[in-house]
């Protein structure tokens, strides 16, 4: 794909509000995707489900301020919210019902699907055949599909729910050009070490499979190479950790754009833990290049 596509890269998944205290902070790991590809230079356009509501309102200006394109679908419930409950020294997060009902309505963006140079989806209900039909249909996954999966335990409570899911997941990695997945999300999903589940997705299709495992780093794996790259040490301290994963699938995501990737992908990846640590020197889950870091 041209380097500098007209076309704004398409990323499906949640949008939401977190409710800390008395703060409310727009989040939601797809939307960190697109206002972190925002801030990397490239057009983005979020597929999102937001209501009218205030948090709906909240989650506009958000993309807005950071020149990312909303395609709002339907919300019947309305806008996803997530309350932290502190438990000892974790955060729990309680989500309302448009939360654990989430589900992004494709319907009518067939054109969208199918002219964007990048698909990127990052947290959606793959347990549902409705969800996952559309991009199991996309035309040219593996040189356009980058998936996170982003799986979250509030999301699979219900009986069946995590079984589905690790199907649907199965099935749209094999057709995907990046899976980017740590080693907490296969953990709950398969019960599984990160190493296996890429070792499975690439013997399925899969063209590259990315393992973060936070302070450790992480690796990418393709069928004929393997390449691992640290976290940098930075001056500033660590403030939290919030969108570290998602601005990684980010800056990965840029160096697909750039074709950077096309000559091996270590120097993607080093970019990419380099931007993840910068954005954890900061308050919040918003892409940090590591220059601003301190």
């Amino acid at each position: 794909m041209s380097a500098r596509s007209p076309e704004p890269i398409l990323v499906i998944g949640d949008a939401l509000v977190d409710e800390i205290g008395a703060a409310r902070v727009v989040g939601g790991a797809a939307l960190n995707v697109a206002v972190g590809l925002a801030r990397l230079g490239l057009p983005a356009r979020l597929v999102a489900m937001v209501g009218d509501d205030d948090a709906g309102r909240l989650v506009r200006e958000h993309c807005a301020a950071h020149g990312v394109e909303l395609l709002a679908t339907s919300a019947p419930r309305g806008t996803a919210v997530a309350t932290a409950v502190r438990e000892g020294d974790t955060m729990r997060y309680d989500f309302n019902a448009a939360g654990t009902t989430r589900f992004v309505d494709l319907s009518g963006l067939e054109h969208a699907l199918e002219t964007a140079p990048l698909v990127v989806v990052s947290c959606l209900a793959l347990e549902r055949e409705a969800q996952l039909a559309p991009l199991l249909a996309l035309p040219g996954s593996r040189e356009r599909l980058l998936l996170d999966p982003n799986a979250r335990p509030a999301y699979l409570r219900e009986p069946g729910a995590r079984e589905r899911f690790a199907a649907g997941l199965d099935a749209l990695a094999a057709r995907a050009l990046l899976v980017k997945v740590s080693d907490e999300d296969t953990e709950l999903v398969y019960g599984e070490d990160a190493d296996r589940t890429a070792a499975r997705w690439l013997d399925a299709g899969a063209c590259a499979v990315a393992v973060t495992r936070g302070p450790e780093g992480a690796s990418i794996a393709t069928r004929g190479e393997r390449v691992r790259a640290a976290v940098p040490q930075l001056p500033a301290p660590v403030v939290d950790t919030i969108g570290a994963g998602d601005s990684v699938l980010a800056s990965l995501t840029a160096s697909v754009v750039a074709g950077d990737h096309e000559g091996g992908w270590a120097g993607p990846l080093e970019r990419a833990m380099a931007v993840a640590a910068a954005t954890t020197r900061t308050a919040g889950g918003l892409l940090q290049l590591p220059r601003d870091a301190g």
